[in-house]
């Protein structure tokens, strides 16, 4: 955000050319490759000479006039069409081996058309998912999916230190996450051979296209590990190559830019503003949420880095040469007037939270669910203090904190058994009623019943390694209060922000059955 989102400025980054390849061509069946971490993905692929991509890209005048510059590639073949077309999907991996699935509809667009979202976010992976089970060599195509930090929700200090695994808690009103749960699930019970999830964390450079109300929906105070996405194209590239283990495959992985690229809001607009003004000089805090946002510091981004070797970007380096070309811009006299003063911005700010759905827009839309929400209640909201009256901004321990997963995780996953099950389930407030299980088969479902007495089958993968639990939970309502006074695991990701005190049921329009009775 800031000067960085405001001006849109993007540079080309110089990529060291010392790749490890292997010597077969890949073919690869690539989606998204016109948003950002997508274009950054194409751009790292055909840099290498062992792939040839074939990219699906919507058919649209905005979408064609970005893929025009690489049209022309001898080693890209680009066909143009939706993600719910399951007919074209199963056409365009034929014979591949690997899919990088980047292509998704995003917030904000996301959460004010949820259907559509539900049915391009979850209804692709569905489609991709059954496509690759119709391939002779369905065991050996690497399926990637891409995922997000907002499947987590809000994880304010002093919860800020996140792993996988970790409960999922998906934001009220964010249905862009909604299809990502139901996505991962899809992905982690789809009986595929090689699949893997990596979630996306915030991404650097911001696309401008998330301005709006939903700014206002961070907390000063909330946390983010970021990342880049120059090197998220590099991890996508880099999965795709001969020397990832076999042991990299059926797990998730979080994205993230390790330790220099973690800040709270407020820090981050302060680098950001860095030669305009402060985050205190230019936001209101009255017109940030409490929370209901999504972020969170990682304990384990590292272990995909060890793995995959993609990052190349140092964060200092990073802002510095942001704020180098701030300062070039402005001496330059025609664009001058492009850069925004102090005054500026605050107006700026401030008029994007009187947008759908700022928090502005809330209050004169009487929107008292949002407020519930984001404020947990409209007097808390008009209790938020300004910078002169104290609104404090805080730097959140760096100690990392792991929260307890509910089984010995000590243990090697060779050595888990249907104890371990057993344990887990009475965690989350619910039991484990398959009598057995081979001890280390993380992959083959068992029968779980949560404390509303919902019976669904599972993997114990996706139980604990994933952090999902009962999927009629999930999908009926964002009803946390509820479920955290009878589910400890989920509890140590609501009570630690919002103690007994807030308490709203909101149901959802939309969900993973409202795609599936279409197919």
């Amino acid at each position: 955000m800031g000067a960085q989102f405001i001006l849109n400025l993007q540079y080309e980054i110089i990529i060291s050319t010392h790749q490890r390849r292997p010597c077969h061509m890949n073919k690869i069946f690539l989606t998204g490759s016109t948003g950002t971490m997508g274009l950054a993905t194409l751009k790292e692929l055909l840099g290498r000479k062992n792939n040839f991509v074939i990219a699906l890209v919507f058919d649209s005048k905005k979408d064609k006039k970005i893929i025009r510059k690489y049209k022309n590639h001898k080693n890209l073949e680009i066909i143009y069409g939706d993600l719910r077309d399951k007919s074209l999907i199963e056409r365009c991996i034929k014979d591949i081996d690997f899919i990088l699935h980047i292509g998704a509809l995003v917030s904000p667009m996301a959460d004010k058309v949820p259907e559509l979202a539900m049915e391009t976010n979850y209804g692709s992976a569905l489609n991709i998912i059954d496509a690759v089970k119709k391939q002779s060599n369905s065991d050996e195509i690497g399926v990637v999916f891409t995922h997000s930090v907002a499947m987590t929700g809000c994880r304010l200090p002093p919860i800020h230190w996140g792993r996988v695994g970790d409960p999922i808690k998906v934001s009220m009103f964010d249905y862009y996450a909604v299809g990502k749960v139901a996505s991962e699930r899809a992905l982690f019970e789809s009986g595929l051979a090689k699949w893997v999830s990596v979630r996306q964390s915030g991404m650097l450079p911001i696309n401008k296209e998330a301005a709006g109300g939903i700014i206002s929906h961070q907390n000063l105070n909330n946390v983010l590990e970021w990342s880049t996405a120059e090197e998220s194209g590099r991890l996508m590239a880099n999965i795709c190559e001969t020397w990832i283990p076999n042991s990299f495959w059926r797990h998730a992985y979080n994205i993230g830019g390790g330790e220099k690229y973690r800040f709270t809001s407020w820090q981050f607009f302060d680098k950001s503003f860095e030669g305009v003004g402060r985050c205190r000089d230019i936001i209101d805090p009255r017109q940030s949420a409490i929370y209901n946002f999504h972020g969170q510091f990682y304990t384990d981004s590292d272990e995909l880095e060890k793995i995959c070797n993609y990052r190349f970007i140092d964060a200092d380096t990073y802002f510095d040469k942001q704020l180098g070309q701030l300062k070039r811009l402005s001496k330059i006299p025609v664009i001058r007037w492009l850069i925004p003063s102090k005054g500026k911005l605050k107006k700026m700010f401030s008029s994007y939270s009187h947008q759908d759905p700022g928090v502005d827009w809330m209050i004169e839309n009487n929107k008292q669910d949002h407020i519930k929400a984001f404020f947990g209640s409209d007097e808390k909201r008009k209790h938020i203090k300004t910078f002169q009256e104290g609104y404090e901004l805080k730097e959140p321990s760096m100690t990392q904190s792991l929260l307890n997963h509910g089984y010995d995780e000590a243990l090697p996953a060779s050595e888990l058994s249907i104890k371990d099950m057993t344990k887990a389930a009475i965690y989350r407030g619910g039991e484990c009623q398959s009598g057995s299980m081979n001890k280390g088969d993380l992959f083959t479902p068992l029968t779980w019943k949560c404390h509303y007495g919902h019976i669904f089958n599972a993997s114990p993968n996706l139980i604990l390694k994933g952090g999902h639990w009962c999927p009629e939970c999930e999908r009926d309502s964002w009803n946390f209060a509820e479920i955290a006074k009878h589910n400890p695991f989920f509890a140590q990701v609501w009570t630690p922000i919002h103690g007994n005190e807030d308490s709203v049921k909101i149901k959802k329009i939309y969900n993973d059955l409202t795609v599936e009775d279409k197919r």
